[in-house]
């Protein structure tokens, strides 16, 4: 590679070349042939250096982004640097073209090197394309590839050199680089010198030296040779683009329908099927249409009482208007993924009304549906369903091809990343395809821009944001209500290693309207010491501002909403993207891709891997590693911006019981938690939520010495898991732990009624559990308020460990199991049930079905059915966690 200033070696072959040209011609015309190509080939990329005239395009300045490796290949990224200031991260995978600049900008002048590499054309296939490492403009359609910079200047926001690996120059300072930011420190700088590729370029093509008639056939077979690959190339760019376009949605609140959705994507590349992911709100209602979206696959989970996920909730809204023309989804072909839980009232909501909703707006389903329960366990469920799902899908997408019939014996791509799995240290099973990154990353380098979006998310909230009002009293996560905190104390004893808050939220002047059993939703953030580690880690300038494009230059929706851009790197971390959950699958594959040691790569792929569930199992979910975690774990892992962001799945809002009513306290809506902390291989784990709103409440408000603190909130219904209307009706309610919450609310509820209640009243129970009457009976004197003065009939509490036997409260129902049986047989009582899903509601489930065997003569298979029947009638309704 050339220093500063040096000619470019391709410029001075060019003379050279030239006067061997005509030697040659003159002493052996049959040997120019063999010697045309050579030129062709070798002094074809040095003509592609100079500043291209006017008609060939607009040049654009790029600069390699730090990957795991140096050579070019799926997955590599650069920055194309544009005259407004900003550059753009592009991943360049099989499939598509590096994008042109948005803008143009002036060309830095001539380059300083040049060499080939192999890229991904648009089937998939290689081909040789000239790299430089200034300037490039798109050649002729008959050149395949995309271009990639072989040498250049970091671009990524960086804390730091980065590692030999990867590729820098050194700066022309004869060059006008006001468009680009160098993001650099100095001190770094000094260490940063001209490396070569760790994977050594791809050298051009050249004709074998061989002489006389032999050399001219082989000339003209290389010359037959390009020339076939040109058409092969050219042709499958036109199958490529007149195949239609699957669109694979979710509706996905914790994560789990968004890796179903993406692993069914990138593993349509291995059909030869194209296809693209994205939640139902990226996509947006009104671009669902036979024209674009002419096939359709939906993963959908609910959450809440059946509520649609917040990815999929204005989407999803649209669609059920009654206002919807019937006929408008005609020619959609549609197969629809429910993923749900059996211990929710109403299973598998969401994706049930997908559905029948587009089924009667006119969608044809091409494949059966399912809802998969996790009582039954998920994975096995998906996986089945998704091994079916490709020979319909090829048939409907040969079907809109035109053609007679389905190709389902065609050669099927190679996954992407398949000949890493092979290279492992043991042969790995069912290594699922490389997710494609669907978006680039645009960095503002406007000094002004920067400091603007840095100084707003500083001031979160912001006035503006604090005098947000709805005039229907209707806030989201997008939206939300900054209510300040009027109250928050510890509800444990000091020295319970549990540590349960009470916390008051001030919603006067809001609008809003609450009701017993509606959840409270908080936006969160991360801790500030995992993001300062991961942006540590990543050797990453947490203060860089960016945007997100679709990495195909595709219009409309809006890419990774959740991060709110544009916004720092660190506002990125901090409050868009979930970097404590359990990692998901897909996050690991995108991982494994940016390993360079290939044994961490094999164990990463083994984690992804159908053959690695046991070791997942062991390794990720019950080991709950961060992705800081991960990251210190494999040392040679380098995942580049764009796919990392594209791959962390939105940092949730948490939901929170509200313990009150509005007949007792309008204007406060009281919420109670714990704050989690688990111990983990990894170390203590903390919880995300539980412990920012800890800290941002200490000490409380009611010390006087704390500032107000306001915290993003907005409501979502209970749906049905609210008190009876009915107050000469029975109700029992069971909940252990922070479970009892919401039941406060309900009898707060109950005792405001009964004020002017002359009727019949129905009796009230509470099941409670605990540890210790001392340690954290919650609301303890409130429940013997209640039972004082009759709101409360029947007060049970089981402290578990207050005696050498265990007691919980499913063992005090099935000791009062005679009253239970007579509460609920005469068709009137109902019961509520909340708390952790995974032991508990099982656990109180069967005790319920015990109460009617016991005492009601029922077969088990009967009381099964009695308790279907009662949830159908919304007399057992449940508010249950995992």
């Amino acid at each position: 590679m050339g220093a500063e200033g040096d000619t470019a070696p391709g410029s001075m072959l060019l003379p050279i070349a030239g006067l061997v040209a005509v030697i040659a011609m003159i002493v052996a015309p049959s040997a120019f042939l063999v010697l045309a190509v050579v030129l062709a080939v070798v002094g074809g990329g040095a003509a592609l250096i100079r500043k291209p005239p006017s008609d060939q395009g607009t040049p654009v300045q790029l600069q390699e982004m730090p990957s795991s490796t140096s050579s070019a290949k799926k997955g590599a990224n650069f920055t194309a640097a544009h005259g407004d200031g900003e550059s753009r991260t592009h991943e360049v995978n099989g499939g598509s073209h590096v994008q042109e600049a948005a803008s143009p900008v002036q060309s830095a002048g001539d380059c300083d090197s040049v060499t080939t590499a192999k890229t991904a054309d648009t089937n998939g296939d290689s081909a040789s394309s000239p790299l430089t490492s200034g300037t490039f403009t798109h050649a002729a359609d008959d050149a395949a590839g995309s271009v990639l910079p072989a040498a250049a200047q970091t671009s990524q926001p960086t804390a730091s050199a980065q590692p030999a690996a990867r590729l820098s120059k050194a700066p022309d300072s004869s060059r006008d680089r006001s468009a680009i930011e160098d993001f650099t420190p100095a001190s770094a700088k000094a260490d940063v010198k001209p490396q070569r590729p760790a994977v050594a370029a791809q050298a051009p093509v050249a004709a074998p030296a061989v002489a006389g008639k032999a050399a001219a056939g082989g000339g003209a077979a290389i010359l037959a040779r390009l020339k076939a690959q040109r058409a092969k190339a050219a042709e499958d760019s036109k199958a490529a683009a007149a195949a239609p376009e699957v669109v694979v949605l979710y509706a996905s609140q914790t994560g789990t329908a968004q890796e179903v959705a993406r692993t069914i994507q990138a593993s349509s590349a291995e059909h030869k099927i194209k296809s693209k992911v994205m939640s139902c709100n990226e996509l947006g209602w009104e671009n669902l249409s036979s024209e674009r979206t002419p096939i359709v696959i939906i993963v959908a989970s609910s959450t809440g009482d059946g509520d649609s996920p917040d990815n999929a909730a204005k989407f999803y809204a649209t669609m059920k208007r009654k206002t919807q023309p019937l006929g408008q989804l005609k020619g959609i072909s549609v197969a629809v993924l429910g993923l749900g839980d059996s211990n929710y009232t109403r299973f598998c909501h969401v994706p049930k009304t997908f559905r029948n909703r587009m089924t009667t707006l006119g969608a044809t389903p091409f494949y059966q549906a399912l809802d998969a329960d996790e009582v039954d366990g998920l994975e096995a469920l998906v996986d089945a369903w998704v091994d079916g799902l490709w020979e319909p899908l090829k048939r409907q997408v040969a079907l809109l091809n035109g053609a007679q019939e389905a190709s389902g014996e065609a050669a099927t791509a190679a996954a992407p990343g398949a000949e890493v799995a092979a290279a492992g240290p043991a042969k790995l099973e069912g290594v699922p395809p490389l997710p494609p990154c669907r978006v680039c990353l645009v960095w503002h380098t406007d000094e002004a821009r920067r400091a603007a979006v840095a100084a707003a998310e500083a001031a979160r909230p912001t006035e503006e944001q604090v005098a947000v009002r709805d005039e229907e009293g209707v806030y989201s996560a997008e939206a939300p209500f900054w209510a300040p905190v009027r109250e928050a104390s510890v509800i444990t004893a000091a020295d319970s290693d549990r540590r349960v808050l009470h916390m008051g939220l001030d919603v006067t002047g809001s609008g809003m309207q609450y009701q017993p059993g509606d959840s409270v939703g908080v936006v969160v953030q991360n801790q500030d010491d995992l993001v300062d580690a991961l942006l540590k880690r990543l050797g990453a300038d947490g203060g860089a501002v960016l945007s997100v494009e679709a990495a195909d230059g595709s219009e409309g929706g809006r890419l990774l909403p959740h991060l709110n851009w544009p916004c720092t790197l660190r506002h990125a971390f901090k409050a868009g993207c979930d970097i404590t959950g359990v990692p998901r699958k897909s996050l690991l594959r995108v991982l494994a891709e940016h390993c360079t040691d290939t044994d961490q790569q094999h164990s990463l792929l083994l984690l992804c891997s159908r053959g690695g569930r046991d070791a997942y199992t062991t390794q990720v979910r019950e080991g709950q590693p961060s992705l800081v975690d991960l990251l210190a774990k494999f040392p040679s892992c380098h995942p580049p911006l764009d796919a990392l962001l594209d791959a962390l799945p939105a940092l949730a809002p948490r939901l929170y019981s509200v313990a009150s009513s509005p007949l007792a306290q309008p204007h406060q809506v009281d919420v109670a938690f714990s704050v989690v902390r688990v111990a983990t291989p990894h170390g203590t784990r903390r919880g995300v939520a539980t412990t920012w709103l800890d800290a941002a409440t200490s000490p409380p408000p009611a010390s006087g010495d704390a500032p107000v603190v306001r915290l993003p909130v907005f409501l979502r219904s209970g749906g049905a898991f609210r008190p009876p209307s009915d107050l000469s009706r029975p109700v029992i309610l069971i909940g252990p732990g922070t479970g009892v919450a919401p039941f406060r609310g309900f009898l707060q509820h109950r005792r405001e009624q009964l004020r002017d209640y002359s009727g019949t009243v129905g009796e009230a129970w509470l099941f409670f559990g605990c540890r210790r009457r001392e340690e954290d009976a919650l609301y303890l004197k409130d429940w013997e308020e209640f039972a004082a003065d009759g709101t409360l009939a029947h007060l049970h509490i089981a402290y578990s460990r207050a005696q050498a036997e265990k007691v919980y409260v499913q063992h005090l129902v099935a000791r009062e199991g005679a009253a239970v049986h007579a509460a609920l047989a005469d068709g009137s009582g109902s019961v509520f049930v909340c708390g952790d899903g995974a032991d508990m509601a099982k656990a109180v489930h069967a005790a319920l079905a015990d109460v009617f065997t016991t005492h009601g003569g029922l077969t088990a298979s009967e009381a099964s059915a009695r308790l279907t029947t009662l949830a159908n009638e919304q007399r057992y309704v449940r508010d249950v966690w995992s």
